[in-house]
């Protein structure tokens, strides 16, 4: 299916984003009760430092495509991944102040924000035309693999089944894992190899920056009607980032502290929400070149609602099972789509502009509501509320997409997983 996409840049790209934000990101979710048990946190700071993260990402998406003009982009994907391997663990030494994390863990989200922006440009003009939009896939998949190996490993770290061989000239030992002291050092590790791996597969002469795709668009502004629908989709977006901050924040937490269950359960969960999220832009793409991108948009978002209001209605293990996996797989798969329809909606020439702007809209939704939640999250009682605010959100993003007027005539397409790609030759005649 994937075939010839899966190559050395292709999958450094995917070491990238799993790193920057499968890991960096989600892993802390996956650690969250675990904080707030053994005594690390109260529920109000590791709220705070999930938030932190947010906050990082809104930096570093502001400021990837500043960085990416000024240093070389391979330099800047390796001190990113190399940061993020380094604040794991410099977050496993106890006792060290609030301050302390919230800088390392706001670093972590700033360094997320550039392996999310950068790889896939990097990556995708090596590509042969045919399997660009699956080596994104392969790309973006590392979101997803990520939570999958956090949510799997973390409570396995934290109970001590992990071990690290330390080799000194013809001799080893053991290094045993254990707490959440060793969950921290286990992640960093993890991030430190594949930064390892993936240390000299950049380009030297990587360029991601799109002011050369964009330097002559600054004359041709949006028509009304384009505008508006424009609009609509940053709406939609900065809403889609709400709608998943209750899961992406306090899913693990309200498992294992609220319904009472082990924390390998919740491990589970957070891995069947990695899983989907690893498949998902597969599957809306593949969709979408059937039935169209506004009405898969439009089913994704009834069901990534039906996700966020389940578990309103049910604690049931299906239940459960069923909220993290549709969760999971909406995340990045409404990315892929709102991207491509944002293409659809302005045409090629637009496209980085009008992506641009979701992105901010998503960031900076994701950090206001974050600090939102986590505001609220310690004044209740339960996690519940939260759950339903990220439900209307999706309702209020489900229709900003219905009320988009249809385009007459359509404007050409790509496939929907090439997210942000635009081929050297189109950038040299704009």
């Amino acid at each position: 299916m994937i075939g010839g996409a899966v190559n050395r840049l292709s999958l450094s790209g995917l070491a990238a984003t799993l790193v920057g934000n499968g890991i960096g990101r989600f892993a802390f979710i996956a650690l969250m009760p675990a904080l707030i048990l053994d005594g690390w946190f109260t529920q109000g700071e590791a709220s705070y430092l999930s938030v932190a993260t947010l906050v990082g990402y809104l930096l570093g998406a502001g400021l990837s495509d500043l960085l990416g003009s000024r240093v070389r982009v391979s330099t800047l994907l390796r001190m990113s991944m190399l940061t993020c391997s380094i604040s794991f663990f410099a977050c496993a030494v106890e006792h060290a102040g609030l301050p302390w994390y919230f800088f390392w863990r706001t670093l972590a989200g700033f360094s997320g924000a550039i392996l999310m922006v950068l790889p896939a440009p990097v990556v995708l003009p090596t590509q042969a035309p045919a399997i660009r939009g699956r080596a994104s896939g392969v790309v973006f998949s590392g979101i997803g693999l990520g939570a999958v190996i956090s949510g799997a490993l973390v409570p396995s770290l934290i109970a001590g089944t992990g071990l690290i061989v330390v080799v000194s000239g013809d001799q080893f030992s053991l290094l045993v894992l254990q707490g959440v002291t060793g969950a921290w050092v286990g992640m960093g590790c993890i991030c430190l190899l594949l930064t390892a791996l993936a240390w000299r597969q950049w380009p030297p002469d990587a360029h991601a920056s799109p002011k050369a795709a964009t330097a002559g668009l600054a004359s041709k502004p949006f028509s009304a009607e384009t505008r508006a629908a424009v609009g609509l989709i940053l709406a939609a977006h900065g809403l889609n980032a709400i709608g998943y901050l209750a899961h992406t924040l306090f899913w693990v937490d309200y498992i294992v502290r609220e319904l009472h269950l082990p924390l390998s359960t919740g491990g589970f969960y957070w891995a069947m929400f990695g899983l989907g999220a690893a498949i998902g832009p597969l599957v809306t793409g593949s969709l979408a070149d059937v039935f169209g991108l506004k009405r898969c948009l439009i089913a994704a978002f009834l069901l990534k609602f039906f996700a966020a209001a389940l578990p309103l209605l049910s604690n049931s293990a299906v239940a459960l099972f069923i909220s993290s996996f549709l969760m999971g797989m909406f995340t990045p798969g409404i990315v892929a789509l709102i991207s491509a329809y944002a293409l659809d909606r302005v045409g090629a020439e637009h496209h980085r502009k009008a992506w641009g702007l979701a992105t901010l809209s998503f960031a900076a939704a994701q950090a206001g509501g974050g600090l939102l939640m986590a505001m609220l999250a310690v004044s209740l009682s339960s996690y519940r509320p939260l759950f339903a605010v990220s439900a209307v959100a999706l309702l209020g993003a489900l229709a900003c997409i219905a009320a988009i007027r249809a385009v007459s005539p359509p404007l050409p397409t790509v496939p929907p997983l090439l997210l942000t790609y635009q081929p050297k030759k189109q950038e040299a005649a704009l």
